[in-house]
């Protein structure tokens, strides 16, 4: 009964946290510092500081009246060191059956692969744009950083459709759409190779074993479809990430394999940052609290392998890129100050009318109880949970943390789903242990028939729930395939993008570049013409340095196109640009307007 009250007490204490944060949310505010870019943030004299310190007081509050009640019990803080510096091995008992049954969802995500309908909806100018037009420049002349200013990463926007161009030696948006359809497919192995290696940690009979990683599986791969115009839970820009924890799990049990691992979280910790600006944040990030796990558990030894194969790695880099090296990291740390500021969203009010807020809502409250689940076993001797389980959850919980990184630079509906992901998957990971753990405990079957059939009724029935499989579309891969890569572009483009293409590219034969004065990124790859200048991505860019930087660029610009999309939510690019709109109109004229761009060119004198 004591322990009743002191629970409810405690609980009760946690959401009065949650709701003082609430109340104060709107309360925290930060002096607004100009940096004379126009976005949402300077429309309302906002600092973006303000969402970061409001999300950090709002998770960790509750979790530090939580942990707080623990800290000062002398018996929590031991069976903590006794978990920090124990060494739990993974059962050795051999169940062929489940790696049978990995077999078997492997050959499915390979079938739903082939299966996959090749997409033909509209050409998206900006998003996928982004994908081809930098790829396209560095195609013509090698460049990255010095040639394409990177918002997001230069595997993302450059590397991958490039690598597949020069694979098939065509430059096609069909080619393209196919790099992401593979990235999803690599991370759909990832996900169930991740969901294999926990379920070798789990201490129950090999059928719950079973029953688990199937279920597990399944529902990991529910988070990310090949849809690539929605929006999903998980992204391919996780493949490092998830990679990242599957290293972990070898890290915690096999100590033969313990200096590769190290090694490779070295390479992972700047190759991350080229995969995506934002992922290498949130990696490094981890990497930073596992060198501090090493120096916990006095494992110097690791610690100094770590920070040498990070060393060893970053020159690798530095000596191999050459020059571009210098323009990566002026490219990075410039997203990182700016980018924010730039198309930066204010996050809405928890529990409030705000836009999103429910989204935001949900996936905090999800974050502080993966972080209160997390501390209790950390802090407790469960013979359910193998140390190294612990440690993984661990570090799955400190990605949940960073991740909303994404989401408090830009707050809308879409990134606050693109991050749920792993609240899914700590959930699953949670909850099917638990209810297994209990059945196991309470009926266990011998009969091999039975363990058959259940094992058969579960794959099937998530078969059914989980892969869109077309043996039609398995039989003609090859064939769909290759016409899908062939496409010409105008498959892809509505009748005024074609006509727009149609009569523009003729006048433009005798320049070696156009520069774009519009959000539609793709431009220069329809017109296979290279931007005049790196900053092809318009969105991007607002900073007085950056748009001081483009007008430098532009003096040897000939061609300017400007219109196209326009965003109702966003300050039109004349006004957000301010110094290089000046510019264009002091140099530039109107020479033709087709549909609703406009060809301007430099002014004779």
């Amino acid at each position: 009964m004591r322990h009743y009250k002191y629970n409810l007490i405690l609980t009760l204490l946690i959401c009065l946290s949650i709701l003082f944060s609430t109340v104060m949310w709107d309360k925290i505010v930060l002096p607004y510092n100009d940096l004379s870019i126009v976005g949402e943030y300077s429309k309302k004299k906002f600092n973006p500081a303000n969402d970061v310190l409001r999300y950090l007081i709002f998770i960790f509050l509750p979790i530090l009246i939580f942990f707080s009640q623990i800290f000062f019990k002398k018996e929590k803080l031991k069976n903590f060191f006794l978990n920090l510096n124990n060494e739990s091995a993974i059962n050795n008992n051999k169940n062929y059956s489940l790696y049978f049954l990995f077999l078997i969802i492997f050959l499915l995500i390979i079938s739903e692969f082939l299966s996959v309908r090749f997409q033909l909806h509209n050409f998206d100018l900006m998003h996928e744009g982004q994908q081809v037009s930098s790829a396209f420049k560095s195609s013509i002349d090698g460049s990255l950083w010095s040639g394409s200013y990177v918002t997001q990463g230069i595997f993302y926007e450059t590397v991958s459709a490039k690598i597949l161009w020069n694979i098939f030696d065509i430059q096609t948006i069909g080619l393209k759409r196919i790099t992401d359809i593979f990235l999803i497919f690599f991370l759909k192995f990832l996900l169930v190779v991740l969901s294999l290696k926990i379920t070798n940690y789990l201490k129950i009979n090999n059928f719950y074993k079973n029953i688990f990683f199937i279920l597990n599986s399944f529902i990991f791969l529910s988070v990310i479809d090949y849809d690539i115009s929605s929006v999903d839970h998980l992204v391919s820009r996780e493949i490092p990430i998830i990679f990242s924890l599957i290293l972990f799990t070898f890290f915690f049990e096999n100590k033969n394999l313990r200096v590769p691992v190290l090694f490779i979280f070295g390479f992972l910790s700047i190759a991350t940052l080229l995969w995506g600006i934002d992922r290498g944040l949130v990696l490094n990030l981890v990497l930073i609290n596992f060198l501090i796990f090493l120096l916990m558990r006095k494992n110097f030894k690791n610690l100094l392998i770590l920070l040498l194969a990070i060393s060893f790695w970053w020159l690798v880099f530095y000596f191999y890129l050459g020059i571009e090296f210098y323009y990566f990291i002026d490219n990075t740390f410039s997203v990182y100050k700016y980018i924010s500021h730039i198309h930066g969203i204010i996050h809405p009010t928890p529990f409030s009318d705000d836009p999103d807020s429910y989204r935001a809502v949900k996936t905090m409250i999800s974050i502080i109880l993966i972080s209160i689940i997390t501390i209790n076993l950390l802090f407790k001797i469960d013979d359910k949970y193998l140390t190294s389980l612990k440690f993984l959850l661990i570090f799955l919980c400190l990605i949940s943390i960073f991740s909303y990184a994404y989401v408090v630079g830009r707050s809308d509906g879409p990134h606050m789903k693109h991050i749920f992901g792993y609240p899914i998957i700590f959930f699953s990971i949670i909850i099917l242990y638990f209810l297994l753990s209990k059945i196991n405990k309470k009926f266990i079957v011998y009969n091999s028939s039975i363990k058959n059939i259940s094992l058969a009724f579960i794959l099937i029935l998530s078969f059914f729930l989980v892969f869109d499989i077309n043996l039609k579309n398995i039989k003609n891969y090859n064939k769909r395939f290759i016409n899908y890569i062939n496409l010409e572009d105008q498959k892809y483009l509505d009748e005024k993008e074609n006509n727009f293409i149609k009569n523009v590219k003729p006048m433009l034969d005798k320049y070696a570049c156009i520069q774009l004065f519009s959000h539609d990124a793709a431009l220069n790859f329809l017109l296979r013409k290279k931007s005049c200048t790196k900053y092809y991505l318009i969105w991007s860019i607002g900073s007085i340095p950056d748009q001081e930087k483009f007008i430098n660029e532009l003096e040897k610009t000939e061609i300017i196109i400007s219109g196209g999309i326009k965003f109702n939510w966003l300050a039109p690019l004349e006004r957000r640009l301010f110094l290089v709109n000046d510019y264009i109109k002091e140099n530039f004229e109107t020479i033709k307007t087709i549909e609703n761009y406009s060809i301007l060119k430099r002014k004779l004198n």
